[in-house]
């Protein structure tokens, strides 16, 4: 039987739904440019051993369009139970991406919040006044 789960999981799935939703705009691959996520089923926890991880069903939507697709989520460390996990932890930021990668054909999704890495700001453009004299 599973553990219930605490407010701030309930709270974490709802954050990463819209996270997520943010993300696939800025994806390299434009197919995923309009999609959209409308929720997750996390359905099991393995807390423990050299891979923790929760797996669970995703939707996933594009346009009115949802499909059931598989999740992975890969904790950084293992946990002795789930009301021990640092959920706010495992939500990336705004300013970082390669935390979520996708596989289309075989719809599933895996999500590794120690994978992120800041986003790529291009340089700013100098203008004149910035240069000074020479």
């Amino acid at each position: 039987m599973q553990e219930p789960s605490t407010p701030q999981e309930e709270d974490y799935w709802l954050s990463l739904e819209f996270r997520i939703s943010r993300e696939f705009p800025g994806m390299a691959d434009e197919r995923l440019q309009n999609f959209w996520c409308d929720g997750f089923t996390p359905r099991q926890y393995f807390l423990d051993g050299p891979e923790p991880r929760i797996v669970g069903h995703a939707w996933i939507c594009e346009d009115q369009h949802q499909q059931e697709w598989e999740f992975t989520l890969f904790l950084r460390r293992p946990a002795p139970s789930r009301e021990s996990i640092h959920w706010p932890s495992l939500l990336p930021g705004e300013n970082v991406t390669c935390w979520v990668a996708m596989d289309i054909e075989g719809k599933r999704i895996q999500i590794e919040p120690a994978a992120a890495i800041p986003d790529f700001e291009p340089p700013k453009k100098r203008n004149a006044q910035n240069r000074g004299s020479s």
